[in-house]
């Protein structure tokens, strides 16, 4: 299946690479002559004013510009490739970019904050940095630009995907992109895509949880992540381990450009542009899968269908109002239809239909110099739609569920003086969830074993069919302030947050305290201290009435850390942790030794846990022929058992997470005997089974993780089930560790007026054995379910 995909996916790829390098040589010369433009704006990170007179210098070139009154450069003809770039104002950290594009004819366009950097403290220097960090960060925060997205191997430009590099972050298989962070379970990651709370963001997301297979926000529209990995501020709230906040960029205010993608995501395209003279501009992209188009070549029985749109509308108002309209629409279908013995999945047909979309607007208004407000109204909505049955078409489950999160949010930055920053805001949220399931009564037999093992003798227990039809539309409402200040050579934040749900009538207050110490100009000792809330997943409260009396589930975290710049480009730090919980839902049945007690869905707040390790990032950007990341994290991840009061391995303690990321990028462009390969007639048909372009990265991707405990139940043949019998420590084995190794090659072609981006990643090249899990069979028997094998990748992106 596999083979034939690929084949025909080459078949796609040869002919519009062909046709591509048709028109190669009446390009040639205008591409050596063609050049372009970097326009942008730089603002005060703290208070979103336009920094007139900044400094933007083209590293390695004489050419650079100064900020105009509205914090406007622009640097005009500059040979088509890829620059480093350096921000500078007095007071402020010198900041650089590292690998911007520019293409011929085009104007790459940047919108860069700089933070301030008081000089009056002793022995602090002020050096320049690739490094980004947000606002009131302190540990365990990590910032990226869409380059480094785009480009990272084996993660398919998949967002989600991405952040685990980082240490301590891991996802539940290959084939779901969940972010699990030090040692903690699914679904406690907050999604900010431009200041909108998204539940999550994929096609068939998962309920309750914040991850799917394919992520559907359009790489190309992120113009940078931060991501928080614990201990984060307390601007976020109701989770309890991470946030990946995700900023997009606006449209292009000058000219009007556009692709068109083919890759492991789908097929798309994206244009964006100006409108009443650049007064507003757009972006907009829609992206479909084709696995559904080439379904006889494939020759799968299960076809995932999906399609995705995506737009972002930006109006300057004025120089101090901008409004933003951000929507983001998705529709996920699939029919798996499996004559094997699934028992372990609970059905063999599958049926499922699912959509979601969000849409919000906000508008940011500055005030003077002194910093800005934002007020953001969005509206988010889930849709599940699945059924399950058995092969004689008879229906043992459905589910019509949708949950909606209607939003209002102010916030404010406020610098009070030289070098105190202050901010705070409320989030109103109207939460409407709507939850139609059932579930026939399973009923449990004794069968005469070993006698007659298909005969049924008499009945050990039913348990109850589920029947859920409840809508509410309870509310949250959220309130913080935060306080940033230096003492000396100690910067200081200080928050508090407060969270009300009036479903469960929860109310919590958490206090958050950052400090960094500067201990030399290249080294800051930092720490972080906080509590953090959870509210329970709107399914949970709704499959037993007694489930409303549930509490928030809680976390206190502490975080203690080095952070070294050992040069421009390469930073390292060292950090340990101790997270621990309280008040986790969890069954009913889970505090019971019997495995065959039923309780009717009841969730209880027993559940208490800890996570504790140590963890070392050291990282090179591209700046210039090579970029590299190490992450190490060695954890230790415990939760209670109930039944006897003991504690256990908890399900995602894996103890040793290791990543390593390497790659070079040649620049050929200029070099002799590939400008005169590119003239030959031969080139252009086979130029793209070559591991040549003007610019190509090549780069791998080493992940290796310890064996993930797990619970083996025992076959119990009277009953014709599998379970975990009182007797038995739970997470007491572990599969075998995990190990992967990713390589992938990325070319970018210039042209007259487009330009072609390819890349090719093969996933698993050593064809690893990865077990995910075991099948438990109805007959007692067990199957191996495994990862990713061997998986080569490929996309094409045609730039205008």
């Amino acid at each position: 299946m596999l083979k034939q995909f690929m084949i025909f996916m080459s078949r796609i790829v040869i002919a519009v690479v062909i046709g591509v390098f048709l028109n190669f040589n009446t390009q040639l010369n205008a591409q050596e002559q063609a050049r372009g433009t970097i326009s942008g704006t730089v603002r005060d990170k703290t208070t979103k004013s336009p920094m007139i007179g900044a400094t933007v210098i083209v590293t390695g070139t004489q050419q650079g510009a100064i900020a105009d009154t509205s914090g406007y450069f622009t640097i005009p003809s500059l040979e088509i490739g890829t620059y480093n770039l350096e921000f500078s104002y007095v007071g402020y950290e010198k900041l650089k970019k590292a690998n911007v594009v520019v293409n011929p004819n085009r104007h790459t366009i940047l919108d860069v904050e700089i933070e301030e950097k008081p000089l009056s403290i002793d022995d602090i220097v002020i050096r320049p940095t690739y490094f980004e960090k947000a606002k009131y960060a302190v540990v365990s925060n990590r910032s990226m630009d869409f380059e480094e997205i785009r480009s990272d191997p084996g993660s398919v430009e998949d967002v989600q995907r991405v952040v685990q590099a980082l240490p301590g972050i891991i996802s539940m298989s290959d084939e779901y992109n969940e972010i699990i962070v030090r040692g903690g379970i699914p679904g406690e990651n907050l999604f900010v895509l431009d200041n909108i709370e998204i539940p999550n963001p994929n096609h068939f997301p998962i309920q309750g949880m914040g991850g799917g297979p394919i992520n559907m926000i359009n790489t190309y529209f992120v113009r940078d992540i931060d991501f928080y990995a614990g201990a984060f501020p307390a601007k976020y709230g109701d989770k309890v381990s991470s946030v990946m906040d995700i900023k997009l960029r606006d449209g292009n205010r000058i000219e009007r450009t556009g692709n068109m993608y083919l890759g492991m995501a789908g097929i798309g395209a994206m244009v964006e542009g100006p409108l009443a003279n650049g007064k507003v501009t757009y972006i907009v992209s829609g992206r479909k899968s084709y696995l559904d188009l080439i379904a006889p070549q494939v020759q799968l029985t299960a076809i995932p269908k999906y399609y995705n749109l995506q737009s972002k509308i930006t109006s300057f108002i004025s120089n101090n109002n901008k409004l933003t309209i951000d929507a983001l629409f998705g529709n996920d279908r699939i029919t798996i239809e499996d004559d094997e013995d699934a028992y372990s999945r609970g059905g063999e047909n599958v049926k499922s239909r699912s959509h979601q979309y969000t849409l919000g607007a906000t508008l940011l208004t500055l005030l003077g110099k002194k910093g800005f407000s934002t007020i953001t109204i969005s509206r988010v909505l889930n849709n599940w739609n699945n059924i399950v049955y058995h092969n004689d078409g008879h229906i043992y489950y459905n589910e019509k569920d949708n949950e909606a999160e209607n939003t209002l949010k102010a916030d404010i930055d406020y610098k009070i003086k030289n070098n105190i920053d202050f901010s705070a805001g409320i989030n109103i949220k109207n939460t409407d969830f709507s939850h139609n399931k059932w579930l026939e009564k399973d009923t449990v037999y004794i069968y005469n074993y070993p006698t007659n093992p298909e005969q049924k003798i008499s009945i050990q227990t039913i348990f109850p069919e589920l029947n859920v039809r409840k809508s509410v539309s309870p509310y949250k409402s959220d309130a913080y302030a935060q306080v940033k200040f230096p003492i000396n050579k100690l910067d200081v934040i200080w928050g508090l947050r407060y969270h009300h749900f009036t479903f469960t009538d929860e109310n919590n207050l958490s206090p958050r305290v950052g400090l960094t110490y500067h201990l030399t100009p290249k080294t800051d000792i930092n720490a972080a201290f906080g509590n953090h809330y959870q509210s329970p997943a709107y399914i949970d409260l709704t499959l037993n009435p007694a489930n409303r009396n549930l509490e928030d589930k809680a976390t206190r975290v502490s975080v203690l850390g080095i952070e070294h710049r050992f040069a421009d480009d390469l930073k390292g730090t060292l950090e340990i942790f101790y997270k621990d919980y309280k008040k986790v839902p969890v069954s009913y049945n889970d505090i019971t030794p019997d495995p065959l007690d039923s309780y009717e869905w009841l969730m209880v707040n027993k559940g208490e846990g800890y996570a504790k390790g140590i963890e070392l990032f050291l990282q090179k950007k591209l700046s210039n022929s090579w970029h590299s990341t190490v992450s190490y994290s060695y954890s230790v991840s415990r939760a209670r058992d109930l039944r006897y009061n003991t504690y256990y391995n908890w399900d995602f303690d894996h103890r040793h997470v290791f990543t390593l990321i390497a790659g070079y990028k040649a620049r050929m462009m200029h070099i002799p005997w590939y400008t005169e390969m590119k003239k030959k007639l031969w080139y252009k048909p086979v130029a793209w089974l070559l591991p040549f372009g003007d610019e190509v990265v090549t780069s791998v991707r080493f992940r290796y993780l310890g064996g993930r405990p797990y619970t083996a139940p025992k076959y119990h043949p009277e009953f014709r089930r599998w379970l975990v019998d009182s007797d038995q420590m739970l997470n007491h084995q572990r599969f075998p560790h995990y190990a992967r190794l990713d390589i992938r090659i990325d070319r970018r072609f210039f042209f007259k007026n487009w330009n072609m981006v390819t890349y090719f990643d093969m996933i698993n090249i050593l064809n690893r054995d990865n077990i995910w899990d075991y099948s438990y069979n109805e007959n007692g028997t067990k199957d191996k379910i495994l990862q990713y094998k061997v998986l080569p990748v490929g996309g094409i992106t045609i730039e205008f």
